[in-house]
């Protein structure tokens, strides 16, 4: 029997990485600020020497100012997972928000499975500060872990 084992700690079936990944991206999704440079670029048209017209011109537009996919692309790394991931992924952040203590996680990821009832990133992206409540989560977690083992 491992020490994190006799410690009452088990690992997580969601990667770390994965979980750290998901929140920036949905942080970044979620909390867009505007950009400061969003004016359209124009450019004038002229049809005679008489008549012209401004029209926006979206051949300069930059990646950038592209529709961001990101929330889709969030959504899709979640509802992905298998059950055990998504079910970790919304405790943590359960555990983020201060509903469950890390030690409790077999006991969130059992509600969280109880309670499942559409998608996981339906369900996070409900909470609205989710992404901060997640990393927090999973940070608390490997915290308590170490604690654990140490």
């Amino acid at each position: 029997m491992s020490l994190r084992e006799r410690s009452g700690a088990r690992e997580l079936n969601v990667d770390e990485d994965l979980v750290r990944l998901i929140a920036a991206r949905a942080s970044a999704a979620l909390f867009e600020e505007p950009d400061a440079e969003a004016d359209e670029i124009e450019r004038e048209i002229e049809i005679d020497s008489a008549t012209s017209f401004t029209q926006a011109d979206e051949s300069g537009l930059s990646d950038e100012r592209e529709p961001s996919h990101t929330l889709e692309e969030v959504a899709a790394m979640i509802d992905t997972l298998n059950v055990d991931e998504q079910a970790e992924i919304l405790a943590l952040t359960y555990i983020g928000r201060g509903d469950y203590e890390p030690a409790d996680l077999e006991t969130a990821v059992r509600d969280v499975k109880a309670a499942a009832s559409g998608p996981a990133s339906a369900t996070l992206f409900e909470i609205e500060v989710f992404p901060s409540q997640l990393e927090a989560g999973l940070d608390t977690y490997l915290e308590w872990v170490d604690k654990q083992a140490g």
